[in-house]
């Protein structure tokens, strides 16, 4: 598996189920903002209430092809596992993302275990072999990864731009950038605010 990060914007996902896990899956695309259709002929409660919201759009049928056909990415979790192999067979053969609930190796993408803080984030993954583990490891990362970083990534992406933008000589770009990234500065927003007023007295934004 290759590791790698994919704007969703505007690209179609479908989920072929209706029950606690399509609704798990729901849940996590919805942190990103993703709106995703649900094809099942059986909806949880709780699916039905995010449909009721705009949050997700129902198609209460069984799965076809023709569900599927125009989906960047698709995620099988019907209780039908032989539809599940089925789709996972034709939807790789016209090269479209496919996570298997069930069966990793039927897909051929992984959702992984994610901390987000801010514009920090931390993907963990097992391959599979054990999704609780991949949880536990995130929970046990966001004792050391906390809300302080939030903070610390919006100053870290303002320098960047700022860095960017008005310093033309790379070995300079270089030293501001990897003095920003200290994590003196993560404990430390007074220091982060003499970091900049140094920044922009060297480099004014004229």
């Amino acid at each position: 598996m290759f590791p790698i990060m994919i704007d969703l914007t505007d690209q179609k996902i479908v989920i072929a189920g209706g029950g606690p896990i399509a609704l798990h899956k729901i849940e996590n695309l919805l942190r990103f903002g993703i709106c995703a259709h649900i094809v099942s002929p059986e909806i949880h409660p709780s699916i039905e209430q995010l449909a009721a919201n705009e949050k997700v759009i129902l198609h209460r049928k069984k799965v076809e092809w023709s569900d599927l056909k125009d989906a960047f990415l698709i995620m099988l979790v019907t209780d039908d596992k032989e539809a599940n192999e089925r789709m996972a067979t034709l939807a790789k053969k016209h090269g479209k993302l496919v996570v298997h609930a069930e069966h990793n190796d039927l897909g051929n993408a992984q959702i992984p275990a994610v901390l987000i803080r801010g514009k920090l984030m931390i993907s963990v993954s097992t391959g599979g072999a054990s999704p609780t583990l991949s949880k536990n490891i995130r929970n046990h990362l966001e004792d050391q990864f906390d809300e302080r970083y939030e903070e610390y990534l919006d100053f870290l992406y303002e320098t960047r731009q700022y860095i960017k933008k008005h310093v033309d000589s790379r070995h300079e770009r270089r030293i501001w950038l990897k003095k920003a990234a200290d994590l003196h500065y993560l404990d430390h927003p007074e220091e982060r605010d003499r970091y900049i007023a140094e920044l922009t007295s060297a480099y004014p934004d004229l």
